[in-house]
């Protein structure tokens, strides 16, 4: 028994001059690398797929004596700090079925701005207007009231550029 006592008593004090296993670590780094690809949109949508601005409704008579005039309104969303300007395809137009000039022209807000990246971006107006005394075409017995369903030129295009 005592050998087996000696016998332990080796093993243990074999255990106590062992050193203990540590863990170890190494460490790295790396860096998140971002592409971002800045744009704008018209009303928050892509201007690429056509996006839907309200179309503007005029009322003339005839040799009226005053301008006829009336808007629409849309937002533009671009990425924060990008610029961009707004054009259209034409700023004068005479109806090609009412034979009616008008004027386009941007107001509110300007035809350029600087997108804050928020939504849903800065507001700009577009404001068409029929100068007074024209007498126009419209074939049809009276009273009647004519429009230009017919015309080939009353879609307009709106551009934003960045």
């Amino acid at each position: 028994m005592k050998k087996l006592l000696a016998i332990g008593a080796m093993f243990g004090s074999l255990a106590i001059l062992t050193p203990t296993a540590h863990a170890a670590t190494a460490t790295g780094t790396f860096d998140v690398l971002i592409t971002l690809t800045p744009k704008c949109e018209i009303n928050s949508t892509e201007a690429a797929t056509g996006a839907v601005i309200n179309n503007i409704s005029l009322t003339y008579t005839s040799f009226q004596t005053a301008a006829a005039t009336a808007t629409t309104s849309f937002n533009v969303r671009c990425t924060n700090l990008l610029g961009y300007t707004l054009s259209l395809d034409s700023l004068g137009v005479t109806d090609d079925a009412l034979d009616l000039a008008y004027t386009l022209a941007f107001t509110t807000g300007g035809s350029s701005g600087t997108g804050d990246g928020t939504s849903p971006g800065a507001s700009h107006t577009v404001e068409a207007t029929i100068a007074a005394g024209q007498g126009g075409t419209c074939a049809g017995p009276m009273p009647t009231t004519c429009d230009n369903a017919g015309a080939t030129n009353n879609t307009r295009t709106l551009t934003v550029t960045y």
